[in-house]
């Protein structure tokens, strides 16, 4: 009876550090997998919605009538889309009465960010007018009716693809996709990852024994 009290008080001393090495690492290597699958989730995104190539390549897309509703504020809006969503710019009534929200190029990062007009002065002369744009709708972005818009021709305002592809250059270059603290969290992740899975019980156990 004493013997057996031994072993189970002995066991139970034993078991909680081991289950706390053995939380660690599953808890570090779930975020380090979770952030890997964001970072890849983003790329991905990213590889299935590129540029357009020229001018030329857009005047080929379909012309979609639109109506501008208003123009959608900073912060009263929700995001658009999983992780690599960014808010819409513009909320419109297309030609069948279906209203849809509308954004333009940005580069696609989480947390999402608002998509930028190249000229702020023209997102208050919007708001009522009639037109139409070309562009296309985004995919492996989470969200079947997020529309890009390329080319915009509104009342008195139009925005060719050389503006929109001027904006996007800028946003691209002052932020990196996916961010540089991004790499820097998946980075320190593996590292976490490392120390968790190595067996520093193990190797100090014979100089202890000896």
């Amino acid at each position: 009876m004493f013997l057996a009290r031994f072993f189970h008080s002995g066991r139970g001393r034993m078991a909680g550090p081991a289950l706390a090495v053995w939380g660690s690492r599953i808890v570090s290597l779930l975020l380090f997998l979770l952030c890997g699958v964001q970072m890849g989730y983003t790329l991905r995104a990213q590889g299935l919605n590129p540029l357009p190539e020229s001018a030329q390549d857009v005047a080929r897309w379909p012309v979609v009538p639109i109506e501008v509703l208003h123009v959608l504020e900073e912060g009263t809006d929700g995001a658009r889309g999983w992780l690599a969503g960014a808010r819409p710019a513009l909320s419109v009534r297309l030609a069948d009465d279906r209203q849809q929200g509308m954004e333009f190029p940005v580069p696609l990062t989480w947390p999402g960010q608002r998509s930028l007009a190249p000229d702020e002065s023209a997102l208050r002369k919007l708001p009522g007018c009639m037109g139409y744009v070309r562009g296309q709708v985004l995919r492996g972005v989470g969200a079947p009716d997020r529309f890009r818009i390329w080319e915009l021709h509104c009342g008195p305002v139009h925005q060719g693809y050389e503006d929109f592809r001027s904006a996007y250059e800028a946003e691209r270059a002052h932020s990196p996709v996916p961010a540089r603290w991004q790499w820097g969290l998946l980075a320190a992740l593996m590292v976490c990852v490392v120390l968790a899975w190595v067996p520093w019980g193990r190797r100090s156990a014979p100089a202890s024994q000896a």
